[in-house]
């Protein structure tokens, strides 16, 4: 009978202690091993979380802003950032609220020297754009270089666009008509460090002039933003800053190139010319641009102009009451000066000046209430302009 032997294989089984302990023991052994095998997978899930969700620095690096730099402080693999908009503005017109924009940033590391880093927008919820994706050679601080669609490197705002970087609540109108930010187009670049100085060159495909309504929206118009771009007519730009006093920055760009692409009207040859400064000190800030464009044979453009020169400048002041106490929040009263004028040789009065009066909070680097009261002129006609926004970054 089966029985028999079974019963006596148990009954040694349970007479020998020693036996049992030892099986005890080993049970106990792999159990532990079981679990040690879990919190180290559980480790480093947390810590690729953190190289993940890396959180967002001070300052930006490789000319870019905060966020969308995240990618260059990565040793290896993918980083993700982002940041958004809301606006609210009220003026004689009528009132209008904004999700203004939606990013997220998304780069990867594949080794010490090449790196991937993009930019994808959500602009008033329904319009989805790429503002950057290329390949980064990294050298040394002296010598890098990119390929891809990149941001085109004038003024202050093109590249540092995120909503913690300027203090209005909507982008300078500067900076929206005559550096027709944003403005990303396909091409390569090579940007460094020499001393005091930072350099930045690109080669990118220019203007199409085809899209140029220079009175209504200034350069907007004949931004290709890397999608099936005219490459007919390529353009040349070079940007030069220094940075060799504490808290002080100062620089200049050129952009040279036809916008063509290719017309039988005319060449368009096409100049953008700006010069920039900033200073902090303590809780005071202060920004300055000045910026001019000229288009040439502006008349014979699809949408002529009676001017072919634009130009404009705007000069920002501020305060962070909050800088002297021990606390990451501020809170910046600021004033704005501007002046542009899209039609400089038109016979109409085609300057437009603002006077706007702010306030920026910052209850934490990450996040930023803004609002804003601006007096516009153009000619005889006024218009007073309530902005409130709220913004992130991370």
């Amino acid at each position: 009978m089966k029985t028999i032997p079974f019963l006596a294989a148990a009954s040694l089984f349970l007479l020998n202690p020693a036996l049992l302990a030892q099986q005890t023991a080993e049970e106990r052994i792999d159990e532990l091993e079981r679990q040690l095998r879990s919190l180290d997978e559980e480790l480093e899930s947390l810590q690729f979380g953190d190289k993940l969700f890396a959180p967002v620095g001070p300052t930006g690096q490789a000319g870019l802003a905060p966020a969308a730099s995240k990618i260059y402080s990565a040793d290896q693999g993918l980083s993700i950032g982002g940041y958004g908009e809301m606006l609210y503005t009220d003026r004689d017109a009528g009132a209008e609220l904004d999700l203004y924009r939606a990013i997220v940033y998304l780069g990867y590391r594949f080794d010490e020297n090449w790196l991937f880093n993009s930019e994808i927008e959500w602009e008033h919820v329904g319009e989805t754009a790429v503002e950057f994706a290329y390949l980064e050679y990294q050298h040394d601080d002296a010598l890098n270089l990119r390929f891809g669609h990149m941001l085109v490197p004038m003024g202050f705002v093109n590249q540092l666009h995120e909503p913690t970087t300027f203090l209005s609540p909507n982008r300078p109108l500067l900076e929206r008509y005559i550096l027709p930010t944003t403005w990303h187009e396909n091409g390569v670049a090579a940007y460094g460090s020499l001393g005091d100085f930072d350099y930045h060159v690109a080669l990118i495909n220019g203007f199409d002039a085809e899209g140029f309504d220079l009175e209504s929206s200034g350069l907007r118009g004949g931004r290709q933003k890397g999608s099936q771009a005219k490459a007919d007519d390529l353009a040349a730009v070079l940007r030069l800053d220094w940075n060799g006093v504490d808290g002080l920055w100062l620089g200049g760009s050129v952009y040279l190139g036809d916008s063509g692409q290719d017309s039988a009207a005319s060449d368009f040859a096409t100049t953008v010319f700006e010069l920039h400064a900033q200073y902090q000190y303590r809780g005071f800030i202060s920004r300055a641009v000045y910026a001019a464009a000229s288009i040439e044979d502006a008349d014979q453009l699809t949408t002529a102009s009676a001017s072919e020169d634009l130009s404009g400048y705007y000069l920002d002041l501020g305060y962070d009451v909050f800088a002297e106490r021990e606390t990451d929040a501020s809170l910046t009263p600021f004033l704005r000066y501007a002046a542009y004028d899209l039609s400089e040789d038109s016979p109409a009065d085609s300057e437009v000046t603002r006077l706007m009066l702010g306030l920026a909070y910052q209850p934490i680097p990450q996040l930023i209430f803004k609002a804003a009261f601006t007096q516009e002129e153009q000619g005889a006609t006024e218009d007073d302009i309530i902005e409130i926004s709220t913004g992130y970054v991370f």
